[in-house]
């Protein structure tokens, strides 16, 4: 590592966008260089087609990120997801595993999503899923209740939820057989995603799995973003130095 700066490329929540991780870069000064990626049909991509499907998500951003690396050949990468990012994060972090010319990152940091779907979606009576969408945003905090009746908001964003939502659903970790030796830090709140679910990330981060817990509903990330991003700094220097996370 040549030094102290690194690239975090981070994936957004579920209907979230690009600008959800503004007050952590800041926070993180020009420590690291973010590369806040955005999804097909949310935020500055909008008019553009939304994803159905994690291979679908991954397709799509694999290659902005492989792009990215070999314009910074020199600088180490890591990755950062938040809920549904968490995901996406590790469906990349399988293919760049795959993918042998590709160097890895020194570590990866999940937050506040437990690696198995949402079931209860696949249940839904299919008269009931807007209804049932709506209330699952709202509930995580995602947007104010007071929009729960706003038909002109609904219009535009529950179709970004209700795909990212199916997308969590249709995930099949079960069929997952991948295990990595490379560094995980697990961002988590014991009200909203409790340890005994999120320690299943274990199964899959083989070596150095670290587990930081916080207080707070979904997005506990707005009441501790600097200490977050005082973790992620922390933690590259530790890799520097040889010591282990």
């Amino acid at each position: 590592m040549r030094d102290n700066k690194f690239l975090l490329f981070c994936f957004p929540f579920a209907g979230g966008t690009a600008d959800f991780y503004n007050n952590i870069e800041s926070a993180c000064g020009d420590n690291v260089k973010f590369v806040k990626l955005e999804y097909s049909g949310h935020g500055m991509r909008m008019k553009e087609p939304l994803c159905h499907s994690f291979d679908e998500l991954t397709s799509d951003l694999y290659p902005q990120i492989i792009n990215t690396l070999n314009e910074n050949p020199d600088m180490e990468y890591s990755m950062m997801g938040y809920s549904m990012g968490s995901i996406a994060m590790f469906d990349v972090l399988m293919r760049i595993a795959a993918d042998h010319g590709c160097r890895k990152p020194w570590g990866v940091f999940l937050s506040a999503h437990q690696p198995h779907p949402i079931k209860a979606l696949r249940s839904i009576p299919a008269d009931s899923i807007d209804d049932w969408v709506k209330e699952r945003t709202i509930d995580f905090g995602g947007i104010d209740r007071r929009l729960f009746e706003n038909k002109s908001f609904w219009r535009v964003y529950l179709p970004i939820f209700k795909a990212d939502y199916q997308m969590i659903a249709d995930y099949d970790f079960e069929s997952v057989y991948f295990k990595t030796e490379i560094p995980a830090t697990v961002f988590y709140s014991q009200e909203d995603t409790p340890y005994e679910e999120m320690a299943g990330w274990t199964e899959y981060f083989v070596g150095k799995c670290e587990f930081i817990e916080y207080t707070g509903s979904h997005f506990f990330i707005e009441t501790y973003y600097h200490n977050m991003a005082d973790m992620i700094i922390s933690q590259y220097k530790r890799v520097k130095t040889g010591e282990a996370l």
